[in-house]
């Protein structure tokens, strides 16, 4: 009878195990997350991390592109996704975590482009616009009745795009852009910010699949809210701030 019990025991500790596996899935997008020779890094990626800590999970983070991380987030249960933008379209899709990050879409042109002029969202219209598939920008300038839209997999092809002048303009998360110029060995000085877009601006989030496993939902949020109210969710953007202050953020 004891052996059986035990068993019974073990069996129950694997499937609730199993049933709270949980997956982790990104993008490349710095200066928020991304990875240096193979080590995952960026200021929501440490946020992530904190929470795991403070939950006690262990799990990889995956990079995708967008358009496939996303998918595997909206169908695969357990599958978690950062940095994402909370947006009306979305909001029943997701369990949402919590924010980890503020963030500023505007968009950008070649400075020597002085034929482009945006002074509304209605102006932004009348141009070429470099987009990514599934992207927040995508939906939300579908939403808004833009029809001249180019989709690429993912942000770095459309910013050469914009270098070569095969679209007008460009919408670009405002430190994510500064970031991928040095990355990429482009000068910042051809690069213009027309116009931010004000309803592209707000928080990023983790967001955890619909189907997942509440228990694991509630302990993820659980998490989050103690690093913001212990410190270390301050100390985290604090860090980052000095960095893109003193432009050693790597």
């Amino acid at each position: 009878m004891v052996k059986i019990v035990i068993i019974l025991y073990f069996s129950l500790a694997c499937t609730l195990l199993n049933a709270q596996e949980l997956h982790i899935v990104t993008e490349d997008f710095p200066p928020f997350n991304f990875q240096q020779e193979g080590v995952t890094k960026g200021l929501a990626s440490e946020v992530v991390t904190a929470v795991l800590h403070e939950a006690n999970l262990d799990a990889d983070i995956r990079f995708y592109p967008w358009a496939r991380a996303y998918m595997l987030a909206l169908h695969q249960k357990n599958h978690l996704i950062y940095s994402m933008a909370r947006i009306p379209e979305r909001e029943d899709l997701f369990y949402w975590v919590g924010s980890i990050s503020p963030y500023q879409t505007s968009f950008y042109k070649l400075t020597s482009r002085h034929d482009i002029k945006i002074n509304s969202l209605e102006d932004a219209k009348r141009y070429l616009v470099g987009v990514s598939l599934a992207d927040v920008t995508t939906v939300y300038l579908q939403e808004k009745g833009f029809s001249k839209l180019q989709m690429v997999p993912d942000d770095t092809q459309n910013l050469h795009k914009l270098t070569a002048k095969r679209v007008d303009i460009i919408a670009y998360e405002e430190n994510s852009f500064l970031h991928k110029l040095n990355e990429q060995n482009l000068n910042p000085q051809d690069y213009e910010r027309v116009w931010r877009v004000q309803d592209l601006t707000d928080e990023l989030y983790m967001a955890l699949n619909r189907n997942s496993d509440i228990t694991l939902f509630t302990k993820l949020r659980k998490a989050l809210q103690r690093i913001k109210d212990n410190g270390v969710y301050e100390g985290i953007h604090r860090r980052y701030l000095n960095c893109q202050i003193s432009g050693d953020c790597q």
